[in-house]
This record gives C-alpha cells, sequence and structure tokens, in this order.
C-alpha cells in the first residue's frame, strides 16, 4: 500500500432547537401549516459581520437539515419573513442560495419547496457523489499536510465524545461535525470545483440522512467507518482511503433507500 512518506500523527455552528411539542403548539392566527417549523427557529440576530440574507439563509438550511420542514413541504415566504422579522427581499436571496445548493426548489407560480427525492433519484445522487468523493480522496491523500491530519483526528475525536444521540441537540450538533469531518478529508485535494460539485451532492442527501438517524436513533454505525478513514488518511495508504470513501458512501446509500423503502 501506498504513502506519501508523512509520519502517523498522535492528534487526537452547532444549531440550538427549542424543546417545544408541534402537537401542542396552538395559535389564535393560522399563519400557514408550517407556523410550527417557524416557532422553532431563533430570529434573525445580525450582530457578527454576516449579511441578513446569509443569517436567514444558514437559519433556513439548518430548520430543513434538522427535519423542522419535511421534504416537499412548502416555504411560504410571507409567513417566514413575518415570524422572522424580515423583508421578504433578504428572504429571497436566502431562497435562492438554498436553491443553488439543492435544498430547496422554486415551482412555478406556487413559490418554494423542500427537494424530494425518489429513491431511483437518491441512487443517482450517491452515483454522482461516489465518482467525487473516490476523485477527491485519491488527491487529497497525497497532497495532506501533518495539519491536516491533525484537523482529520480532532473532529473525529469529537464525534467519537458523542456516543449515544437521544436528543435534537445531540443529533444536529453530531451531523454538523460529520459535515466537518468529510470536508476535512477532501479539502487537502485543493480541488475547488471538484469540492462544490462534491458539497452540492452532500446537501441534496443530507436532509435524508439525518432523517434517517432520527428514525433509527443512532448516528455511531458508520463510526468505525471514520475511525478507519482517518487512520488510513493519517497513513498515506492511498489504495486503502481511495476504497474506505467508496465504501463509505455505498453503505450511506443502502441505509438511506432502507429508510425510504420502510417508510412506503
Amino acid at each position: 500500500m501506498e504513502s506519501n512518506g508523512i509520519s502517523r500523527s498522535k492528534h487526537p455552528s452547532v444549531y440550538k432547537l427549542l424543546a417545544i411539542d408541534l402537537q401542542s403548539r396552538t395559535t389564535k392566527h393560522r399563519v400557514g401549516r408550517a407556523f410550527a417549523a417557524f416557532s422553532l427557529m431563533t430570529k434573525p440576530n445580525v450582530k457578527s459581520n454576516a449579511t441578513l440574507p446569509t443569517v436567514i439563509y444558514k437559519k433556513l438550511q439548518s430548520a430543513i437539515f434538522n427535519g423542522l420542514f419535511k421534504p416537499g413541504q412548502a416555504l411560504r415566504q410571507e409567513d417566514i419573513a413575518a415570524y422572522l422579522g424580515v423583508s421578504r427581499s433578504p428572504l429571497r436571496e436566502a431562497l435562492s442560495r438554498l436553491e443553488a445548493d439543492g435544498i430547496v426548489r422554486s415551482r412555478p407560480n406556487r413559490g418554494y419547496a423542500v427537494i424530494s427525492l425518489e429513491a431511483e433519484q437518491i441512487e443517482e445522487v450517491f452515483d454522482l457523489r461516489c465518482l467525487l468523493e473516490t476523485e477527491l480522496a485519491r488527491r487529497a491523500i497525497v497532497k495532506r499536510t501533518e495539519a491536516d491530519i491533525g484537523k482529520v483526528y480532532q473532529i473525529a475525536h469529537e464525534m467519537s465524545a458523542l456516543p449515544q444521540v437521544a436528543d435534537p441537540d445531540s443529533f444536529a450538533h453530531w451531523h454538523d461535525i460529520h459535515t466537518s469531518f468529510h470536508s476535512a478529508l477532501f479539502e487537502p485535494s485543493k480541488c475547488p470545483r471538484h469540492l462544490e460539485a462534491w458539497r452540492h451532492s452532500y446537501n441534496l442527501v443530507e436532509l435524508y440522512t439525518r432523517t434517517e438517524s432520527r428514525l433509527t436513533g443512532n448516528v455511531n454505525q458508520p463510526q468505525d467507518e471514520h475511525i478507519q478513514l482517518a487512520q488510513a488518511f493519517a497513513l498515506g495508504l492511498v489504495d486503502k482511503f481511495v476504497e474506505l470513501t467508496k465504501n463509505h458512501s455505498t453503505h450511506t446509500r443502502d441505509r438511506l433507500l432502507r429508510v425510504s423503502a420502510s417508510a412506503k
């Protein structure tokens, strides 16, 4: 097995959701079917350098990824703008960014809705994602530095520190770390266009990945695979790292398809 000569290293934003029972939530004024989801979203607080559209974008992305809006659910702009206390202009900009990410889609004369994928579409996305990930893996491992290895081990350690996940906060936190882990494995490739295409394919199924975790109640099924990926990356085992990357993507796809089939 190949190694690029770097020695093995010893190196070993969280979205808060309010705990509100959606079934018991009532209101005198109906503002659309998604009101319960709005009630779980914190309102924009632009105190950093982030622009208002960026803040809205991140909040909506978090709400969608964490299941507050369901696949296929309409996103009523007037309701979201009213709840968040913002105008329609920055909201439209945020929704356009989410559409570019593949998370929502624009429907003629009907506004935006969360994407909804059939099993065949999930398979197609993973076919593309697997091609991108294996190529990124092959390029990243020969360009990685000791700093890259340290970053991967640090994130892997953070994931392993959450042995059991039982609440929405932990689910969201684990998946945020999980995304960072895979990004850390591929970013050393220094291939911005490949990485952009990979992130797009990743986002397309992230909603389903998080749904699968909530339904099974366990995010640690693939944890052994993450450890193996980190070790192969650190040791410079090119072929092994590429093989593990492909297998990890395939196993994720198979879990999502099983959940999708059982939900019908």
